[in-house]
């Protein structure tokens, strides 16, 4: 068995990928991975990458992902978006959510809810400028999940074949909402399953 391990933000990623974990064992898929959840507890690139530096030197030869949300790059919050630019060698280039988990989320989710989000989303010009936490997580408990909680996601939220295939169909469909782990994903499974 095969793991990666996943440098991301925090509560939301690691109960995703958790999830994830439990999908692959259920399925008992031959060649299968284990996803490893290193958090953060933020997506500034100093500290995302002094996080990959450290697991990279206790684990020199593992697969080291980093994954987290384009949102504080695109706003260029703490010169993120500048200081990726410049990422010294050996950086790997880090799988970006456009623009946050959540988008992310919703891509797992049947057509009517995405498009229901989308449109949320280009109500508040998320796209141009992407919703602050404090904004979507209100927007999103108002008319998408009720229950949504970064650290348990939503209790309709159900890791199956179908969710992983409207996730992939998603991604590659449209392209306001889209995510640079959810094709690593998908290459991840082709070879797997």
């Amino acid at each position: 068995m095969k793991s990666i391990i996943v440098i991301c933000e925090g509560k939301s990623e690691t109960k995703y990928l958790q999830e994830l974990n439990r999908f692959l064992r259920e399925q008992s898929v031959e060649n299968s991975i284990v996803f490893v959840p290193k958090e953060v507890g933020t997506g500034h690139f100093t500290e995302v990458v002094k996080k990959y530096r450290n697991e990279r030197k206790l684990n020199k030869k593992a697969n080291i992902e980093i994954w987290v949300d384009y949102d504080i790059y695109k706003r260029n919050e703490q010169r993120n978006y500048d200081k990726y630019k410049k990422k010294p060698k050996g950086i790997p280039n880090f799988k970006f959510n456009y623009f946050n988990f959540e988008d992310f989320l919703i891509m797992h989710f049947n057509d009517d809810v995405l498009n229901k989000w989308k449109e949320i989303c280009k109500a508040n010009n998320h796209f141009n400028e992407p919703m602050k936490s404090d904004k979507y997580l209100k927007l999103i408990k108002e008319n998408i999940f009720s229950d949504y909680d970064k650290s348990s996601l939503t209790n309709l939220f159900v890791f199956n074949k179908q969710t992983l295939e409207n996730l992939f169909k998603h991604n590659a469909e449209q392209s306001e909402i889209k995510s640079d782990f959810a094709e690593f994903l998908r290459e991840v499974f082709s070879k797997i399953t």
